[in-house]
């Protein structure tokens, strides 16, 4: 197999755009690194367009779709194209997954029985750890408001490690309005903020059709999503404490979600 080794090779510019949210959102693509994930993704029949590897990975192409572009690439190519400080040296581009990622109004996404969690956040790492969380307790889909952190940014991607290419999202624009389709529904919906109010969440009684909402890890949700809540829930700590990452609290949250079904 022919090997690219010149930077300014037409694929490779256009494949090193990817690293842009415009781009990325414009062409439809997005892309991530490493064997674990190209595994993942094979695994889970993720829409893999093309797979760059250096030479020492050759190895891994034998195990892709026929429909797949396979390159193999220099070490300098790759650093152009790679977003790792310690790159492994496998390279791979998709199509969104639109099946999966939906945009979604309010009168239209909830199914009978499906068990969410509501999020908005801006770091792409947070949002992978939580993607990973929800994923392994159950979570039937996220709801993301339209602020979000970009599911395909490549620390989400990372974060999530390969959770991305099974568990549904659905992003909406009007949140408020969400949380009261979900309550007329039947949902009961916890926001996690600290107000006078707020209750210990090892009082709420936890149930498929329970839902919290967790915020950005600056400002925490807006006053108006927290009044829309049943009520607001926080997470006890020993005195002193600092309050803790927003994907660690998620992942507590949903360690007692999903405690029903383990």
């Amino acid at each position: 197999m022919e090997i690219i080794t010149s930077r300014a090779n037409r694929l490779i510019v256009e494949t090193a755009k990817l690293q842009d949210r415009k781009h990325r959102q414009r062409e439809k693509l997005f892309f991530f690194e490493g064997r674990k994930l190209l595994e993942e993704a094979i695994r889970q029949n993720a829409p893999l367009v093309r797979v760059f590897v250096t030479e020492e990975n050759i190895a891994l192409l034998r195990d892709l779709p026929a429909d797949v572009e396979q390159y193999t690439v220099s070490r300098s190519v790759y650093e152009k194209i790679s977003a790792e400080n310690s790159p492994e040296g496998v390279f791979c581009v998709a199509r969104h997954l639109d099946r999966l990622h939906k945009f979604a109004t309010i009168y239209s996404m909830t199914e009978k029985g499906s068990r969410f969690m509501a999020v908005s956040v801006r770091d792409p790492g947070n949002l992978g750890t939580i993607i990973r969380s929800a994923r392994a307790m159950g979570i039937d889909c996220l709801l993301l408001s339209s602020d979000c952190a970009d599911l395909y940014n490549p620390r989400t991607i990372r974060g999530a490690m390969g959770a991305l290419f099974s568990l549904p999202t659905l992003t909406v624009a009007d949140p408020i309005g969400s949380v009261a389709a979900l309550q007329k529904d039947g949902y009961s919906v916890y926001a996690t903020a600290l107000t006078p109010t707020a209750c210990d969440v090892r009082t709420v009684e936890i149930t498929p059709a329970t839902c919290f909402i967790v915020g950005n890890e600056g400002h925490g949700l807006p006053d108006e999503l927290v009044v829309a809540a049943d009520r607001a829930v926080i997470i006890p700590m020993q005195p002193g404490s600092e309050s803790l990452n927003v994907a660690a609290a998620s992942s507590l949250l949903l360690w007692e979600m999903g405690k029903i079904l383990l």
